[in-house]
């Protein structure tokens, strides 16, 4: 069973947070990552319904630095955005765990993301290695 109070990390620095109820998971970027972007000016989130595989282009966060694409990590469906985003992209770098959340996704399983993805301490390690 997956903690739904534990958040996971990708090497690309995009964290997932399974969400009460099964297998709903929200998205977004960490704080090391939005740090290294700068201001956040544009977000192009993911249409709410479609169905992404993994290494499907997801959203593209653009700053004053660059425009950056991510990929999904999963395969699901996209359930929710973040519309206020829209309108404020700098909601990221003022909170990218809460009010800057960029998706969330119904994935098929999520039982395997302690074997996946790193765990904060073990995100934490790498930005330190």
């Amino acid at each position: 069973m997956v903690d739904v109070n534990q958040r996971f990390f990708s090497s690309q620095h995009i964290w997932l947070t399974p969400l009460d109820g099964g297998n709903e998971l929200r998205l977004g970027i960490s704080e090391f990552l939005q740090d290294q972007l700068g201001d956040i000016t544009h977000v192009h989130l993911p249409v709410i319904g479609q169905n992404y595989c993994i290494g499907d282009s997801l959203f593209v966060i653009e700053s004053m630095k660059s425009a950056t694409e991510f990929y999904s990590l999963l395969t699901g469906v996209v359930t929710a955005v973040n519309l206020p985003l829209t309108d404020t992209p700098q909601l990221i770098n003022q909170d990218p765990f809460d009010t800057g959340w960029l998706c969330q996704m119904n994935v098929s399983d999520i039982t395997h993301l302690p074997e996946t993805l790193m765990s904060l301490t073990a995100y934490e390690a790498m930005l330190d290695g």
